[in-house]
C-alpha cells in the first residue's frame, strides 16, 4: 500500500508540473530561484542584452575604482537597462547584466532608484544595499548582485576577488565615486 501511495504521489507530480525535486526549505527554494536565473542569462551576449533594452557600460568596475583595495576584485562591464530602474523586483528580470571582458554574463544585478521604494527591497532572502551615486551610476539606488560564477565571497558580494578588469578599462575615482561606509559599494 504505502509503495502505491509513493508511486501516486509521484505520477500527480509529474501531472501537475512540479518538479519532482521541488524545493522544500527556504535556502532550497533561494537555490532553485538562482538557478533559473542563472540558466535564462547565462547564454546572454552584448548585443542581445543590447536588442533587450539593455546599455553597456564602456568601463570595467573594479573595487579600487571605489577606494578599496584591489583584492577584493571586480564586478565587471555592466549592462543596464534603464527603463527597469524604477521597478518592479523581478528576479526574472534584473535591471542589469554583468560581463567579463570576453563578453561572457557572469551575472546579473537588480538595481532600483532610492526614491522609487519606501525601503530596501529584498530578494532572494538578502536585502538591498543603498548605495550613493558612483562612476555610471548617477542616482542613489538599492542594489543586489547574484553571481553565476564562482564567487568565494558569495553567490550575493558587491565584488568577486577572482575577477579583474583589463587595463585601461576601469573609470577614473574621483569625489562622489567613493562608497559609502561599510562593506557595501557597488553598481
Amino acid at each position: 500500500m504505502r509503495v502505491a501511495l509513493v508511486v501516486v504521489s509521484v505520477i500527480l507530480a509529474a501531472c501537475s508540473g512540479t518538479p519532482a525535486a521541488a524545493p522544500t526549505t527556504p535556502s532550497a527554494g533561494v537555490a532553485f530561484e538562482t538557478e533559473l536565473v542563472a540558466q535564462k542569462y547565462a547564454g546572454y551576449t552584448p548585443e542581445r542584452a543590447e536588442q533587450e533594452g539593455y546599455a553597456r557600460d564602456k568601463f570595467c568596475l573594479d573595487s579600487a575604482s571605489f577606494g578599496l583595495p584591489a583584492q577584493r576584485g571586480a564586478m565587471g562591464f555592466h549592462a543596464t537597462n534603464s527603463a527597469l530602474l524604477r521597478g518592479p523586483i523581478d528576479p526574472q528580470r534584473p535591471q542589469a547584466l554583468m560581463f567579463d571582458a570576453t563578453g561572457r554574463v557572469i551575472g546579473v544585478e537588480y538595481e532600483i532608484v532610492a526614491d522609487a521604494v519606501p525601503h530596501a527591497p529584498q530578494l532572494f532572502g538578502r536585502t538591498f544595499s543603498k548605495l550613493p551615486p558612483h562612476a555610471g551610476v548617477e542616482h542613489e539606488h538599492y542594489a543586489l548582485h547574484l553571481w553565476f560564477i564562482d564567487n568565494p565571497e558569495g553567490r550575493f558580494a558587491d565584488f568577486n576577488p577572482r575577477l579583474s578588469c583589463p587595463a585601461g578599462t576601469t573609470p577614473a575615482a574621483g569625489p562622489g565615486d567613493t562608497p559609502p561606509p561599510g562593506e557595501h559599494p557597488g553598481h
